[in-house]
């Protein structure tokens, strides 16, 4: 029995009670990124506005991984089970708005991880951002 939409509805109702948050422990290598239920997860619960903090274990960490990141997509995720990604593909109207809604969750303004890091980290990310661009277009 798939209880995905049962719980995201269960946390949104008391999400505005300010009881709820949602914390997203990474593993070192990302690939709670690869998996289908956790990228569905964070997307829904970001639409319902659920308050969402991330922890990675290292800024050299997501600089490792920052390619794979950067070219997220659902399709491409996996799940233990082909039915639960065919449910979870099924239930997307678009999934080019699913990836782009995704793209900002974890980079955008205020994404995920724009709230991990503090102002020096978010300057010194910056500056790895544009050493990855320079050596792509070289």
């Amino acid at each position: 029995m798939n209880k995905f939409d049962d719980m995201i509805a269960f946390v949104h109702e008391r999400t505005t009670t300010g009881r709820f948050a949602q914390v997203i422990a990474v593993d070192a290598k990302f690939e709670l990124f690869s998996r289908a239920w956790c990228v569905a997860e964070c997307v829904e619960a970001d639409a319902t506005c659920l308050p969402q903090f991330v922890k990675i274990q290292s800024t050299e960490s997501l600089d490792e991984h920052y390619n794979r990141l950067a070219n997220l997509s659902v399709e491409e995720c996996e799940a233990s089970h082909k039915e639960d990604k065919d449910y979870i593909l099924a239930k997307i109207r678009d999934v080019g708005a699913f990836n782009e809604r995704l793209q900002w969750l974890v980079f955008g303004s205020n994404g995920l991880m724009n709230s991990w890091m503090d102002a020096q980290g978010r300057i010194a990310q910056a500056g790895h951002i544009v050493a990855r661009i320079r050596a792509k277009s070289t």
